[in-house]
């Protein structure tokens, strides 16, 4: 608990130095609504282009580290802009203020590795609430200091205090590790992120969110006639109900681990967004604004959850930081295609239904593909130097239904150390398409594997030549999958045991309050 207030207090007030540059601009030099959303997007393409570094980086030195560091640079930047006096220099500070977006990053893989399976979701959704520290101080410095400048000296205070209390008190439960190139490290991971459909997913969810968050004011007041002082307050609501909407989205992933609810989300974000077109220039825009981001809040924390249940815990870092990068070019997204829109037919509606098409797109793909995305980021498995044993796991189809993420994770930290055989139980059309798919899980995680899908009965004579298949596919440094009914999956995994000497039969067990375990095989 301890580590998750310091957290979440650190990124509220590192959210409210990576925007601090949207108020200098309006209230001190009266930026126009162009140069307003060009200026604002330099920050959040700087969060962009440093989360998946600083994620690397707290792989290797852990977040009790980058955290601190990350609040002290923000403290800085903050401190240059209430000081500054001319526009470009407060540009330049907010741009480096963009570091403080890479808070979420440090935090939300620290808590991965501190939280238990089951409460992962849940403790990352009320990590997300560090949006309403974000508004709460926002509305007291517009209240005691409209102009920013000492309200940003004060927030440059609170930033070094946060950092110190950080350092003092934080400790990352997973040991830094000394192992690839941070380049080499980055590179890998963002072409894992573009080869991942659950990366796309991510960008559409909380691109939307921070989107919202960052440009909705200038677009209630230049659309929708508000002032500026009303259009903040209403973006304000709206960040915290979405903040509140993801830890929903979390929790949900802790009791049901599927991606169904974010088929859900996406279809009614999608009909939002045609109702959009007919609210365009009315009253009725914020409310429908607001519906957006609750289905995009419970969208991306019911994928953050799950792509957190999925990160090994020594890549947590690197696995957030390049999912927030994603998400933050996400954010760019909707206002490039609302002002594309508005530049070239003086109309709105051409961006609402285009955003209405890719949500929609969206929907679809989940619907199709549930199981895949339930899966979690890809993350490959390194093997670890320790003594090789010959494995027999046996998994059920009960087990992969809900837990596919944890299930898959673990089977590939075995193979990566084992000679393995995975014995799986299945019975249906169901169970055969879940089968395929947590094969391909396995090819993900184990790019040195070939993996094998082998039908395997119960007949003693055939169970002898199968055994003798599956032998040579474990030569071969293969990872055989022996698919079985149900009912015979655990004497098919005593028969093969004996066949192939095994040192070893595990039972992998999923439960959602500690995820995948493996236990001695029942007799």
């Amino acid at each position: 608990m301890r580590k998750l207030v310091i957290a979440t207090l650190a990124l509220g007030l590192n959210l409210r130095a990576s925007i601090l540059i949207g108020p200098h601009l309006h209230d001190r030099f009266g930026a126009g609504p162009g140069r307003y959303a060009l200026l604002v997007a330099v920050p959040v393409l700087v969060a962009a282009l440093v989360r998946l570094p600083v994620g690397v980086l707290t792989d290797r030195f852990g977040a009790h580290r980058t955290l601190p560091a990350i609040s002290l640079l923000s403290a800085a930047a903050v401190a240059v802009m209430g000081l500054a006096g001319s526009l470009p220099a407060v540009v330049a500070a907010g741009a480096a203020a963009g570091v403080a977006g890479a808070s979420f990053v440090a935090g939300s893989a620290l808590l991965t590795r501190t939280l238990p399976y089951g409460q992962r979701g849940r403790g990352l959704g009320l990590f997300g609430l560090g949006v309403v520290v974000a508004v709460a101080v926002s509305a007291a410095s517009w209240r005691f200091d409209p102009e920013g400048r000492r309200a940003a000296l004060a927030l440059a205070v609170l930033l070094v205090a946060v950092a110190g209390v950080a350092a003092a008190m934080l400790r990352d439960p997973v040991p830094p590790e000394q192992r690839d190139n941070v380049v080499r490290r980055c590179a890998a991971m963002a072409r894992l992120a573009w080869s991942s459909s659950l990366s796309l997913l991510y960008l559409l969810a909380l691109g939307g969110i921070v989107s919202i968050a960052v440009y909705l004011p200038v677009f209630l007041s230049t659309v929708a006639g508000f002032g500026w002082f009303p259009a903040v307050v209403v973006t304000g609501v709206v960040a915290i109900v979405a903040s509140v909407a993801r830890l929903a989205g979390g929790w949900c992933a802790d009791h049901w681990p599927t991606a169904r609810l974010v088929v859900v989300c996406y279809g009614v974000a999608a009909a939002l967004c045609l109702a959009g077109v007919a609210a365009a220039r009315t009253v009725m825009l914020v409310p429908v604004i607001a519906l957006i981001a609750v289905c995009d809040g419970i969208a991306s924390g019911t994928l953050l959850a799950l792509i957190g249940k999925a990160a090994p815990a020594r890549d947590a870092g690197a696995v957030m930081g390049v999912t927030g990068s994603v998400g933050a070019l996400g954010a760019l997204v909707p206002p490039a295609l609302l002002a594309g829109a508005a530049g070239l037919t003086h109309s709105y509606a051409g961006a609402w239904l285009l955003l209405a098409a890719l949500l929609l797109a969206a929907a679809v793909y989940v619907a199709g593909r549930g199981l895949s995305v339930g899966l979690g980021l890809p993350v490959r498995s390194d093997p670890e130097p320790g003594p090789t044993a010959m494995t027999i796991a046996v998994v059920g189809e009960t087990d992969t239904r809900w837990g596919g993420a944890a299930v898959v994770a673990r089977l590939a930290e075995l193979a990566a150390n084992d000679e393995l055989v995975v014995v799986y139980g299945a019975d249906g059309l169901r169970t055969r398409v879940s089968g395929r798919v947590m094969a391909n899980g396995l090819r993900d995680r184990l790019p040195r594997h070939r993996v094998v899908a082998v039908p395997v009965g119960r007949d003693v004579a055939d169970l002898g030549r199968e055994a003798l298949v599956l032998g040579e596919f474990v030569d071969a440094g293969m990872l055989a999958i022996a698919v079985t009914p149900a009912a015979e999956m655990r004497s098919v995994a005593a028969d093969l045991s004996i066949y192939l000497q095994a040192d070893r039969v595990l039972e992998v067990s999923f439960s959602r309050a500690e995820g995948a375990r493996l236990t001695p095989a029942r007799k």
